[in-house]
Order: structure tokens, then C-alpha cells, then sequence
């Protein structure tokens, strides 16, 4: 006899973690890192009043989920998290959260932390804690020599001898 979906709705309790796999990469970088440290260094950055702004810690693990898989469009990261259930489970959000606007990371960049080195402070902290913990060795290290063609005017331009 061919089977075929009800497509009836269940209701089911079960937590999101349930979901994640115990080998999940992010599992393992929530359970050997301390993110609590970003709140000390963000501190200086926000008001003592107004409406409340989205967890610095949320937006810092947003971000690290971006560079750990190359997802360099802000409106596409908010897109996989929206669908990854590990992504949401690593940012602390529930299944009926709603993720934050894409807007949220330039606008904190273009306002809040204009000429500050906080990622830097924070992405620097995060490198050193996985290497405490083993999860990097630090021995192999990555740039980026993109060559990009400049686009000047010849009649501008200046020899240096």
C-alpha cells in the first residue's frame, strides 16, 4: 500500500537543542567558549536608558556564524538563521523568535561603534579562548591577497621615486 503524508499539524513540546546534534560545531563552541566577556567590553557602548537594544552577544554570535561559513550578505544571514535550527539554538533564539533585521549590523557599526576596535577586541578574545580550549592551534593563519585595479585618472596620477 502507498504511504502518504496527512499532512495533519501535531503539537509537540521539545526543546531546540534537542534538534542540534551533540557534534554540532556550535555546540562545541558554546561549550568551551564564554561569551559573557562581551557584555564588559560592549558596556561603554549603550545608554543607561531607553528601549532596550538586541544582546550584544546575540549580534557578536550572528556575526561569528557569518564568518565560520563565508556568508558575507547581511540580509543572507539573517536568512539562514532564520532557517537553521542550529544557527537559532547557537543565538539563543526559540523557534517563534524573531530574528533581527538585517539593518542591525550597520547600523551598530555606522552609529554605536564608529571608530571604536571593539570586533577586533572581541574577534581577537573569541581566537584566544578556542586556542585555550584546543579547538585551534593558531600554527596556520589565512590572508586575503585580493588584487583590486585601482580606477584613477592617468593625469592625477603621482611618481614616487
Amino acid at each position: 500500500m502507498m504511504g502518504q503524508k496527512s499532512g495533519q499539524i501535531k503539537i509537540c513540546i521539545i526543546g531546540i537543542g534537542e534538534l542540534v546534534p551533540e557534534n554540532y560545531l556550535h555546540k562545541k563552541i558554546d561549550k568551551y567558549i564564554d561569551f559573557n566577556f562581551i557584555y564588559d567590553l560592549a558596556r561603554p557602548y549603550y545608554s543607561e536608558m531607553g528601549r532596550k537594544s538586541v544582546d550584544p552577544v546575540v549580534m557578536v554570535k550572528m556575526l561569528l556564524i557569518g564568518y565560520l561559513y563565508g556568508i558575507k550578505l547581511e540580509r543572507r544571514l539573517v536568512e539562514e538563521i532564520h532557517l537553521n535550527i542550529g544557527y537559532r539554538w547557537f543565538c539563543g533564539f526559540n523557534i517563534e523568535d524573531k530574528i533581527p533585521e538585517h539593518s542591525l549590523f550597520s547600523q551598530n557599526r555606522r552609529r554605536r561603534f564608529t571608530d571604536s576596535k571593539i570586533f577586533q577586541d572581541i574577534f581577537n578574545q573569541i581566537v584566544i579562548e578556542c586556542m585555550k580550549k584546543k579547538l585551534v592551534t593558531g600554527e596556520n593563519m589565512v590572508s586575503d591577497g585580493t588584487f583590486i585595479p585601482a580606477n584613477v585618472a592617468w593625469d592625477s596620477r603621482y611618481e614616487v621615486t
